[in-house]
């Protein structure tokens, strides 16, 4: 960099300026920091050969002002003074000789050499300051014209499987060609992707084992997290997690779908010693892992070659759109394989693949030229039969059916028999649009695996099941939105410690979510649909990352309150394999200490899920978090569950407290419960405390909290802090 700028003085000008600043020289020179020669001038004529040999034998001396001097074995006097670039510091040197076996005048004098050295930086240095700007800029102009190359002749537009492949191998080798790094890589576990591109010059040692840490904890965490990871430096508290005693920088960033869900990695991994990523590097990944989720997600299913949903209802569209001007009637299948989970579990996940794709092979055999099959996503097939009546589709789904109950999978000394589920619904030209068409062909499908599986279902408008159904669809569709676009909020009810000793204050977070019109809704407005369709680990991670981040924020001004703050877990989560690395990450990030977090499940998902419940429970109470079983006394076989369990709080079941006052049999159960609890060592809670006179019965009990609206209702959790902050400033008041 020093010798370009150096060479771009416009030497011929300063062959007339100098020789005026220097009056009396015969020799000026511009030398790199490495004494190379650069330029020089001469008065009348070239310089001695001999100069760059004596440069290496003769030391230079410190003379004052910044100027070095020595004296040549021929009896002539150089002078030197440093040339600067700003930011950069000296590149080279301005050297000036004099003859000193002639009278020049003020030759050696250190005012006369200050100044002209002063005067000969100050025209020099700015022409090199505003070249090293430029040659900045037109490295920057460069390098994002290499991005913009990169981004551009990588094509995310495809048209069918074996393109898209070659699109997604394309991709990896720009990425690791471009930033050159020496892997690039790109992951997709439930979607059976995985290419990578290494540089051969680069390569990194070990490469399998590097390659499995990036299918193990460095794709849970950033699926877990649904965010991207950037390790540069050695003692970055993830790297021993995710890369162990590795030492090379790498960067994973989510390869995401239209939900926000990661559905795989797209990763780079690079020597430490070659190269440190930037955030320019981060964003060019973000843009690639969305190239790379287009090309997934475009027209085809990598696994069985079939449409995917998105061609699917592109054809439903067309389709639709030509049945209103023609008045044809078609039919739209919406099949499912049962009970594939059976598979997966005992024979593994490639056994279930492949039943896939022999199922799609199956329906492919029973389907015309002019019919559409697609994979819609897992175990979940979409047929359009064009021009065809109800009646005749309900003879091509009976014929799937008995088709699909020929198959049979058999491994490792199993055998399993295979059905399919099926509902059916019309398309004619009174049909309002796809969206509703497909959800009710779904609802009629879950409606048929509930009569009993391997069986067929017409929706049906008039079925108040089948309506009822499409309403949950809806309100997952809202659900959904409300995790992508931060559409819930966080309430608290307090549960306040009762009796003569006192507690610290106590905190239920509650979900609510608004609606279109500002209506603040309750949790059993939308959960049910949540729940049904298998979204509450979403929305379990929603609560915990908001209550944890917003609690953190204000946790030194109510941290002198020491409250405690609890959050509900579904049993959905408890068997979510990534749930506890998540709710650790989440802590790990947060300010506030784990005794301060209460984790509440309710008794009937501790039972259910109860190995994993108890597995969870040890582990998050091992650092330092607390744990309430909810809901106790509801289910038969509570007390003897209740000694596995590692838990902090009982709390009673609602419809024992709520008649206490009137009806001995739960008084009899509150007492009875209160007392496991306390010969237990656990604290004791009662809810749907509605009154004092409650109160005053659990007080006589022993119960040790009560919450209710007769304690308090719930309000915004934002309410809750600032009330918390001023009892804090009462206190120190």
């Amino acid at each position: 960099m020093s010798y370009s700028l150096l060479k771009t003085l416009a030497m011929a000008k300063y062959s007339r300026l100098l020789p005026r600043v220097f009056p009396a020289c015969e020799l000026l020179e511009v030398r790199d920091n490495d004494g190379a020669l650069i330029w020089h001038w001469h008065r009348g004529g070239a310089v001695a050969d001999v100069a760059d040999a004596i440069d290496e034998v003769v030391v230079w001396a410190e003379f004052g002002h910044g100027i070095e001097r020595r004296t040549l074995p021929d009896g002539r006097t150089q002078f030197r003074a440093p040339l600067a670039v700003r930011d950069k510091g000296a590149i080279g040197w301005l050297v000036v000789g004099y003859d000193t076996t002639i009278s020049v005048p003020m030759d050696t004098a250190p005012e006369a050499m200050r100044r002209g050295f002063t005067d000969a930086a100050s025209f020099m240095q700015e022409e090199m300051d505003l070249q090293f700007e430029c040659d900045q800029l037109a490295a920057e102009l460069t390098e994002r014209y290499e991005e913009l190359n990169l981004v551009y002749t990588t094509d995310d537009r495809v048209e069918h499987i074996e393109e898209g492949r070659q699109a997604l191998s394309q991709l990896v080798h720009n990425c690791a060609d471009y930033l050159d790094v020496g892997l690039a890589a790109l992951i997709c576990r439930d979607r059976n992707i995985e290419l990578f591109d290494i540089n051969r010059n680069e390569a990194p040692v070990n490469r399998d084992q590097l390659l499995d840490q990036l299918r193990g904890p460095v794709y849970d965490r950033v699926e877990s997290q649904v965010a991207p990871i950037v390790l540069n430096e050695l003692d970055s508290s993830d790297r021993q997690r995710l890369l162990g005693d590795r030492s090379e920088n790498l960067i994973a960033y989510p390869v995401m779908d239209d939900y926000g869900t990661a559905i795989g990695i797209l990763s780079v991994v690079a020597r430490k010693d070659l190269h440190t990523f930037s955030n320019g590097d981060r964003n060019l990944l973000e843009v690639m892992a969305k190239k790379a989720s287009r090309i997934i997600h475009t027209h085809h299913d990598s696994l069985t070659g079939l449409i995917n949903r998105s061609g699917f209802e592109s054809m439903l569209v067309s389709t639709l759109n030509s049945t209103r001007s023609t008045n044809a009637e078609h039919c739209v299948l919406h099949i499912d394989i049962d009970q594939l989970h059976v598979v997966n579990d005992l024979m593994g996940h490639q056994e279930g693949d492949a039943l896939i794709r022999r199922v799609a092979n199956c329906l492919r055999k029973r389907l015309r030229d002019s019919d559409c099959l697609s994979r819609l996503g897992g175990d979940e097939f979409g047929v359009l039969l064009t021009r065809c009546s109800l009646q005749q589709a309900v003879d091509v789904a009976r014929d799937i059916t008995d088709s699909v109950r020929g198959l049979e999978v058999i491994a490792a000394n199993r055998q399993l028999n295979v059905t399919a589920s099926i509902g059916v619904i019309g398309m004619t030209r009174d049909t309002e649009g796809i969206v509703g068409l497909l959800a009710s062909a779904e609802i009629a499908c879950k409606a048929a695996k509930e009569n009993g599986r391997d069986c067929i279902q017409v929706y049906e408008p008039d079925n108040t099941t089948l309506v009822r159904r499409s309403e949950e669809i809806e309100w997952l569709g809202k659900v959904q939105m409300a995790l992508r676009d931060d559409g819930f909020e966080l309430y608290s009810q307090p549960v306040v410690s009762i009796g003569e000793r006192k507690r610290a204050a106590h905190f239920e977070l509650l979900l609510r979510m608004s609606s279109d019109d500002g209506e603040v809704l309750a949790p059993a407005v939308f959960m049910p649909a949540a729940e049904r369709y298998q979204m509450m680990p979403m929305v379990d991670r929603w609560v915990v990352r908001s209550a944890l981040r917003y609690i953190s924020r204000k946790w030194k001004s109510i941290a002198a309150v020491a409250p405690v703050f609890c959050i509900n877990l579904s049993g959905q989560s408890l068997a979510n394999a990534g749930f506890y690395a998540f709710i650790i990450d989440e802590l790990e990030a947060s300010d506030v200490p784990p005794s301060n977090i209460c984790f509440e499940i309710t008794e009937t998902a501790a039972i259910s899920n109860i190995d994993e419940a108890i597995s969870l429970i040890n582990a998050l109470r091992a650092i330092g978090c607390r744990f309430s079983l909810d809901d106790f006394g509801a289910g038969l076989s509570s007390f003897g569950y209740l000694r596995k369990l590692p838990v902090d709080y009982l709390k009673i079941d609602g419809s024992f407290v709520r008649d206490i006052t009137t009806d001995r049999y739960s008084r009899s159960m509150v007492q009875a419960i209160c007392g496991i609890g306390q010969t237990m060592g656990l604290s004791v809670v009662a809810e749907f405390v509605s009154d004092d006179e409650t109160v005053a019965i659990l007080e006589g009990i022993g119960v040790d909290f009560a919450q209710g609206y007769g304690i308090g209702k719930p309000a915004p959790l934002k309410e809750t802090i600032r009330a918390l902050q001023k009892a804090r400033e009462s206190q120190t008041a």
